[in-house]
């Protein structure tokens, strides 16, 4: 019996927890959010004349990204 409390303590021992990319993410646009509000309102109007076709193109590259480096969940 003690064999396997052994074995189960050495592979729980093994694994390795990876910080979370999505609550990074989500931590940073907090933190930008209220670094917006703390600094005070201002204008967006710079951000009017950008095309909605680029930001796609960001998102998609972004979640490219996220796929490409996202630890692979498969035993």
């Amino acid at each position: 019996m003690d064999d396997i409390d052994d074995a189960q303590d050495s592979e729980q021992t093994r694994t390795r927890k990876r910080p979370s990319l999505l609550l990074l993410l989500a931590g940073l646009a907090a933190l930008l959010v209220s670094g917006w509000a703390l600094a005070g309102p201002f204008s967006l109007e710079p951000l009017a004349n950008v095309e909605f076709r680029w930001l796609f193109v960001l998102v998609a590259v972004l979640v490219g990204v996220v796929l490409v480096f996202a630890p692979n969940r498969r035993k």
